[in-house]
């Protein structure tokens, strides 16, 4: 598996590439946000206290029972991610393109939402087809640089092609202005959850492969 060093957030990341082939059959999500709740013991009454950006995603991805040769490619780039250290880029398995229909040439724009700053839960674009509903709807994926977000609200642009996008997670650092906004085949930036990887297989010879993995922070 090759592997090759990206930049995120000032520093540099090794990132580890996947296997072609094959698909994932089970994906699961897990969020999480970082939320504290205090209760008065004379009324009952509670406070909740959101810490800004201190949500995160995490999933578990399953492949097919695996042929010896398709399991020596996973089980290899299991231990080049050398547990938790290692990147490794993959998106839903499931929801490669939008329900939404995109159009124009979207872009991040750093003059909205009071620069797009990290922690906040929405994204400030610019280069929409003008004066258009519905280019994103509830649910649809979008990347930007190596983070992978997903819509809340409905998106429709402008006069001037402007959109505001309210994501969940919250940025987890200020975007490069005029960067890419990736509407298909979205991709994040994960590590695996846990420093132990571990496979299993049987008398069919046939071996079987989850991969639980959390959001590289």
């Amino acid at each position: 598996m090759s592997t090759s060093t990206i930049t995120v957030g000032g520093n540099s990341v090794t990132l580890v590439a996947l296997p072609s082939s094959p698909a994932f059959r089970v994906a699961e999500f897990t969020l999480t946000d970082a939320v504290s709740i205090v209760s008065s013991p004379f009324t009952g009454q509670t406070q909740a206290q959101q810490w800004p950006g201190g949500d995160s995603w995490g999933s578990v991805l399953t492949l097919p029972p695996l042929q010896q040769a398709d399991a020596d490619e996973w089980i290899a780039f299991l231990m080049q991610m050398r547990g938790m250290a290692n990147a490794f880029q993959v998106g839903d398995p499931l929801k490669a393109a939008p329900r939404g229909t995109p159009s124009g040439t979207p872009l991040v724009d750093n003059t909205q939402n009071g620069g797009n700053q990290a922690m906040s839960q929405s994204l400030g674009t610019k280069g929409w087809t003008a004066s258009t509903a519905n280019l994103l709807l509830r649910g649809d994926y979008i990347q930007i640089g190596y983070r992978l977000h997903r819509v809340l609200d409905p998106v429709s642009s402008d006069a001037s092609g402007n959109a505001l996008i309210s994501i969940f997670p919250s940025l987890r650092e200020q975007p490069t202005d005029s960067g890419t906004v990736v509407t298909s085949n979205a991709r994040g930036l994960w590590r695996l959850a846990t420093n132990q990887r571990k496979w299993s297989a049987d008398y069919t010879k046939l071996s079987s492969i989850s991969i639980p993995m959390r959001e590289y922070r």
